[in-house]
């Protein structure tokens, strides 16, 4: 396999290594006040983009992410408020999503 077919694989195996924990985290203990977890894509080698709808149904944010850092402390992040700063809001092209916010560095 060339490189990208194989940095491509390698995210592909990240997701579904880490998705149980991202699900259960993000869908675990549904609370009215909290982003409701839509889905998932894998956009390239280790980040993918999460997919999350404000608890009042009001828009669909896409959090980009790097699939080797996520854990507690990027979804902690992602249900405490970080998706509602205005400031980290980007207008989307993406038909999934009506913002997207940059997490890749969180």
């Amino acid at each position: 396999m060339s490189g990208l077919g194989e940095a491509v694989t390698l995210g592909h195996q990240g997701v579904f290594e880490r998705l149980p924990g991202i699900v259960r985290a993000l869908v675990a203990d549904p609370t009215p006040d909290l982003p409701v977890f839509k889905g998932l894509l894998v956009t390239g080698d280790d980040r993918m983009r999460l997919y999350l709808t404000a608890a009042d149904g009001s828009r669909t944010y896409g959090a980009d992410v790097v699939i080797s850092h996520t854990g507690p402390g990027l979804l902690a992040g992602i249900t405490s408020g970080y998706l509602d700063n205005e400031y980290e809001q980007q207008p989307s092209d993406d038909p999934l999503c009506d913002v997207v916010v940059d997490l890749t560095r969180y």
